[in-house]
């Protein structure tokens, strides 16, 4: 007769679950958002300023406004993903509208220096929208997820061991069992199964910054942002498994004498099987949605060198965040001769809630802008994100104590470029830029992991004050996607994602 544990013990065993280093780095390495131009000039806007996407970037920016902006922005993002499992190649397609930024700033000149100005802004920019779908699929007759669970149930040799938001579900479900006092599987891993994995997610990061900048004679600029970041990101993985050739097949004559298909035949199986027969299916699922608020603060300075080039300076503190996780993990199993409904688990069975912090690195940037008089602009920048000093926190203190070791020595430094250009041919605008974001394993400017952004836009300058920025961005990366704990099955993921944003302005 099979064990039935009590669901204190289950929660015990599946509270720290989907907390690790990768969600550290995924808060950790925000996007390039903000307004049209902001965004088709490659973000090279740190020495450039006058936008209001600067109070997310670098404060001082906003000193070189003489009066007041009022602006928002929205667009639409196509994601097409491609991942290859089992050298089979499956590609997906999404779209979806996104606003994406909203701010307005007021300039008023300094009663004791005419010369000077005082700025205050309010901006909201989007850093991240995490809307996106890849699916993975293929024949595997070696990597199944029931070989994986099995591997770590007889790493464990003990049903009182068992992660029940992971192997213990598979226990649960029949997918393996005990005979004998060994493990054993009825899914057969020497048949070939049609596996698929479907990676949903959904949300955003944002960030609200209330900024302060001062002009000294239009000289100096130094600028203050109190960020108020927010996140809001769901996750949901599923990994189905079929034996869609009805390759694995039991046969019982009595119930203790049966016939089967799987290749290296079964020991004597529990008379509980007799309605059950062989594998047919199994779906696993993890869910999880984080969500919560932090605070950081950012400074920057600008100084213009002469009418021709401005150098700039930021830096923003690490950010603390209150984070809440709500999760399950929910499998089911159906076999060939099974009379009802699959075998359905899930753990928690009401869902779970977990609270904890996360600190993401400070960053730094240095950046120059090259000025052609009124008829063209240049902005260089390098960015530098140490991601080895993100932490994750929890109470009571050493539950990620792997996930920060993680942090500590397969992480480094992260350096980012990007580089945009403006032409002025009054009243249109036109604009092209390119970002690069390094990898977050160190030194590396290519390959996995790294992002690169490509831009193009326009604008239009109204006689009423109006202006109207069109931007055309294309984001690309790579990256190896392991799906299991303790073999070795790889999928390699290329994310495009294409967009337009329009902003809508009103100087006033």
């Amino acid at each position: 007769m099979r064990l039935v544990f009590l669901n204190i013990y289950l929660l015990f065993f599946s509270c720290i679950f989907s907390q690790n280093e990768l969600d550290a780095i995924r808060y950790s390495r925000g996007g390039l958002n903000g307004s049209s131009r902001f965004i088709s000039m490659g973000g090279a806007f740190s020495s450039i300023g006058a936008d209001l996407s600067c109070g997310a970037f670098n404060p001082a920016g906003l000193g070189l406004y003489r009066k007041g902006d009022l602006a928002f922005s929205f667009g639409i993002n196509n994601n097409r993903n491609e991942a290859t499992l089992n050298q089979t190649l499956t590609s997906t397609y999404q779209a979806n509208l996104n606003i994406n930024f909203f701010g307005i700033a007021y300039a008023v000149k300094s009663k004791s220096d005419q010369e000077s100005r005082h700025v205050l802004a309010y901006t909201s920019t989007q850093l991240q929208n995490f809307n996106n779908s890849t699916i993975m699929s293929g024949y595997t007759n070696s990597n199944s997820i029931a070989k994986d669970m099995l591997n770590l149930a007889q790493q464990q040799n003990n049903i009182t061991n068992l992660n029940y938001s992971y192997e213990g579900l598979a226990f649960e479900t029949l997918l393996f069992d005990t005979v004998n006092n060994q493990f054993i599987s009825l899914l057969d891993n020497k048949r070939s199964v049609k596996q698929t994995r479907e990676i949903n997610t959904e949300g955003f990061q944002k960030e609200i910054n209330l900024s302060y900048a001062y002009s000294l004679k239009d000289k100096l600029y130094f600028g203050l942002s109190i960020g108020i970041p927010e996140i809001e990101y769901t996750s949901t993985t599923t990994h189905t498994e079929s034996d869609d050739k009805d390759s694995m097949r039991i046969g019982f004559i009595t119930p203790t004498t049966y016939t089967t298909s799987y290749v290296d035949g079964l020991p004597i199986l529990n008379s509980y099987y007799f309605d059950y027969l062989g594998f047919n299916s199994l779906n696993y699922t993890e869910y999880f949605k984080t969500t919560g608020s932090g605070l950081n603060l950012k400074i920057g300075t600008i100084a213009r060198l002469n009418e021709f080039i401005r150098i700039g300076f930021y830096y923003h503190t690490s950010t603390t965040y209150y984070l809440t996780d709500e999760y399950y993990n929910k499998m089911s199993v159906s076999f060939d001769g099974q009379p009802k409904d699959p075998i359905e688990y899930k753990n928690p069975e009401n869902g779970g809630y977990y609270k904890y912090q996360l600190t993401t690195p400070s960053k730094f940037s240095l950046s120059t802008a090259i000025l052609l008089k009124k008829l063209a602009v240049i902005g260089l920048e390098y960015e530098q994100v140490n991601y080895t000093n993100a932490k994750l926190i929890s109470d009571p203190e050493g539950e990620f104590n792997t996930a920060n070791n993680k942090l500590k020595n397969n992480y480094s430094a992260g350096h980012n470029f990007r580089i945009g250009s403006e032409l002025n041919i009054k009243p249109i605008f036109f604009r092209t830029g390119y970002s690069l974001q390094g990898s977050p394993n160190g030194l590396s400017l290519s390959g996995n992991l790294v992002r690169h952004s490509f831009n193009v836009g326009i604008g239009f300058r109204a006689k009423n004050n109006l202006y109207f920025d069109l931007t055309w961005n294309r984001k690309t990366t790579s990256e190896d996607y392991f799906l299991f704990k303790t073999l070795t099955s790889k999928s390699l993921i290329k994310l495009n994602s294409t967009s337009i944003s329009i902003t809508i302005g009103f100087k006033f």
